[in-house]
This record gives structure tokens, C-alpha cells and sequence, in this order.
């Protein structure tokens, strides 16, 4: 059964959001923007919002937000397992960039040697013009 939001001062904030045809939330955002309505949610169902907003429906004729009330928890294994995933990720990330960033240094110093050869023998060859 859908739950009213219930309005508590200094317990919820401002979304935007876009809803279909059965008031289910189709996307939102935190900046207005054309095509969006601006709604109050509580700060309790921030967690279950961002996970959940497909779930969650927007009852037009009391302008309020309607959580469904059967949201799944997010386990503590899950949440490891995610985090889990988020840490590998990122460490990929931080290798990769050191890789790059270590084939810029030996790609730029192999351009500055070049530009040294070809300055030398820019040099030798005009040392022989004028010989």
C-alpha cells in the first residue's frame, strides 16, 4: 500500500521530477528545468529514492509524492559488494592514468632527444656550408 508523504518542516528537500501517464517517476534532478515539477521529498527517502525512483509515484491531485512502502533494504553485503566493485574500479582507473602518464614522460623524452639529434645535425650540416 502507498504511503502519504506526510509534511515535516526541515525533514525533507526540493526535487524535480518527471513522471508518465500512471504518475510513476520517469527521471529527476535537484536544478529546475522546462518540463520538470518541482515536489517536496522527505530526507528519510533519499536512500530509497535514488535506488528506487522508478517505484516511486507522484499523486497529481494532492501534489505529493507517494512511496510505495515495499522497497527492498539494501543489505550490508550488498552494499560491501558495491563498494567492493566501486574501489576496483577506481583502481583501474588510477592505473591507467599512471600508465599514461608514464608513457607521456618516456614519449616526451624520446621527442626532446630526437629534437636534439636533428638540432646537432642541423648544426654539423651548417658548420659544413660555411667550411
Amino acid at each position: 500500500m502507498l504511503q502519504e508523504q506526510p509534511f515535516r518542516k526541515d525533514d525533507y528537500m526540493f526535487i524535480y521530477i518527471k513522471y508518465d501517464a500512471d504518475g510513476f517517476i520517469t527521471a529527476y534532478q535537484n536544478i529546475e528545468a522546462d518540463g520538470f515539477t518541482k515536489v517536496f521529498i522527505l530526507d528519510s527517502w533519499i536512500t530509497q529514492f535514488a535506488q528506487h525512483s522508478d517505484k516511486f509515484r507522484y499523486d497529481t491531485d494532492k501534489k505529493v509524492i507517494l512511496n510505495p512502502g515495499n522497497l527492498p533494504d539494501l543489505s550490508l553485503n550488498e552494499l560491501n559488494t558495491k563498494y567492493s566493485d566501486v574501489l576496483k574500479t577506481s583502481q583501474q582507473a588510477v592505473q591507467s592514468a599512471t600508465t599514461l602518464a608514464q608513457q607521456q614522460t618516456v614519449s616526451e623524452t624520446s621527442i626532446n632527444q630526437l629534437q636534439k639529434s636533428i638540432t646537432e645535425l642541423a648544426l654539423s650540416q651548417s658548420a659544413k656550408g660555411t667550411a
